[in-house]
């Protein structure tokens, strides 16, 4: 994690010069167009080639500046491997000096998929809900689109987050929070009211107004120390400080608070559950989007506050998703947790089985054809191999010939059909259950089988539990390879920009953006 130009600094040198006196320490230039190009190479080769085993590919892709000012554009790749294992890597982090138009990403789209060999995988794109990704996702032409859950759920409550209500609330304790974030008698004061007082020893948390979740994490933490706020306000040490917060708040805005951290508790737990990386999340966005707008539903014993923050919010989520909302509810069908559609109607739930049934037969149907154009290639190949040596060899050719030529007057055997046109609906010699099925055929049969088989508990692992039914479900499992590999937020490559930040700092400032 440190620069190049490290091996010249002097203290470094000497540092090295007193372990090991006969080691020569290699230049700068040795590692910025040696060891680390030939590293990237390996472990580059190394990715493209576990790549070809995938069946889908979904990428996760967005946009950050450094301390340079230099733009840069992320790319994080997702698939299941053959034991079942989510695999997750960062395919590339490149500068964009153009403007970060949905055109100029789309072009940094298809040309990554073509540098990477994974255009024939099908490949799946998550972003933010940001208009030029929208447009990137189309020039790319990658299919589906899914937009970041996490991003989703951060614009709907932050809209009901600004309604006039919760935004009073909201200063009125950040100025609390403020001056005891600032005055050293205040956090001295607040320490001791909470020993006396038995709470636990947290400083308040202040929040962040472009983050919801850091709002919701103060109002959390004021809840929790308020007896301790209070008296230290009260305290003669603080009298004369915070004599204008002394009725900041009064009983019913801590009454709303905790309405409202009731009300934001289950956003910020699906928030937690998007950020999972080791388990599908796409399957989840349906059942999460039909639980949130229900608990959303007004109640009669709602404040006014709160009943405009539901209202805020329930009316920006529902929306959302329109586009892309049957394949959400499809990877939600191939989840085991949640293939009983609960939230869907009869007619809803049925139309989503019949299109998995679809979708794999025809991917059967695909495998199939690929197998086939294999073996062809391979027998069109050794009976060029055959021929050649034939050519070569013309001594054997005459004996060739003699073999075969008493087989010449041999006539084909040909079935004869008067009895199965007279008996065959009468007499059956084969076995009903050997008979050949078609694609369709056995794709509905594996569906009726797992409609009816025992749903998986919701903290069970759903890529264990495809390893352990996929002789069982051959079709399906193939199927859900190729939505559980979908990520539901874009959340991988905005982790990105955190290890990226540490490699260019303020030390690196003049670091190329190739390296």
């Amino acid at each position: 994690m440190r620069p190049y130009s490290v091996v010249e600094n002097e203290g470094f040198r000497h540092l090295l010069h007193t372990l090991e006196p006969k080691y020569s320490i290699p230049s700068r230039q040795h590692f910025s167009e040696s060891c680390i190009p030939k590293l990237y190479r390996q472990v580059k080769e190394k990715i493209q080639h576990t790549l070809t085993d995938a069946e889908r590919v979904a990428i996760t892709t967005d946009g950050w500046t450094s301390c340079t000012t230099e733009g840069y554009v992320t790319l994080t790749c997702h698939y299941i491997d053959t034991d079942w294992q989510m695999k997750n890597y960062v395919l590339q982090t490149r500068v964009l000096n153009d403007s970060h138009t949905g055109v100029n990403l789309g072009k940094v789209l298809r040309e990554a998929c073509e540098e990477w060999n994974i255009l024939d995988k099908n490949p799946a794109l998550v972003t933010d809900n940001a208009s030029n990704m929208a447009i990137a996702g189309a020039e790319a032409n990658l299919s589906p689109h899914i937009k970041c859950f996490a991003h989703t759920i951060n614009l709907a409550t932050q809209k009901g987050l600004k309604c006039a209500g919760a935004t009073c609330l909201l200063g009125r304790v950040r100025r609390i929070v403020s001056f005891f974030h600032r005055s050293t008698i205040g956090t001295t004061v607040l320490k001791e009211k909470q020993r006396l007082l038995g709470i636990p020893e947290h400083k308040l948390k202040q929040d962040v107004i472009t983050r919801w979740n850091s709002s919701f994490d103060m109002l959390e933490c004021f809840l929790e120390q308020q007896a301790a706020v209070c008296a230290s306000l009260l305290d003669k040490k603080l009298r004369k400080l915070s004599n204008d917060l002394q009725h900041t708040l009064k009983e019913i805005n801590i009454t709303v608070a905790e309405d409202m951290v009731k009300l934001l508790s289950p956003v910020k737990t699906a928030t937690t559950i998007m950020c999972e990386e080791e388990q599908p999340t796409v399957s989840v966005i349906a059942p999460l989007q039909a639980k949130l707008l229900k608990h959303f539903t007004v109640t009669a014993e709602d404040s006014s506050v709160i009943t405009e923050m539901k209202q805020i919010m329930a009316k920006d989520l529902e929306h959302r998703y329109m586009d892309v909302r049957q394949v959400l509810y499809r990877a939600s069908a191939l989840d085991p947790r949640f293939k009983n559609l609960p939230f869907l109607s009869e007619e809803e739930r049925d139309a989503t089985f019949q299109f998995l049934i679809h979708e794999a037969s025809e991917l059967m149907i695909q495998k199939n054809d690929t197998v086939s154009q294999v073996e062809n290639a391979t027998a069109h190949s050794s009976a060029d191999k055959t021929s050649d040596d034939d050519d070569g060899d013309p001594e054997m050719m005459p004996v060739f010939q003699a073999e075969t030529t008493e087989e010449e007057h041999v006539p084909p055997f040909k079935k004869s059909k008067p009895f199965e046109d007279l008996f065959g609906d009468t007499f059956c010699t084969a076995d009903p259950s050997q008979t050949v099925k078609t694609p369709k055929e056995l794709a509905h049969a594996e569906v009726v089988k797992y409609r009816d088989t025992a749903s998986l508990n919701l903290g069970g692992m759903v890529l264990e539990w495809w390893k352990s039914h996929q002789t069982e479900f051959p079709l399906l499992a193939n199927l859900a390879k190729t939505y559980m590999c979908i990520p539901g937020t874009s959340v991988p490559s905005e982790r990105v920009f955190s290890t990226a930040g540490d490699i260019v700092n303020s030390e690196r400032s003049v670091l190329s953006p190739e390296r």
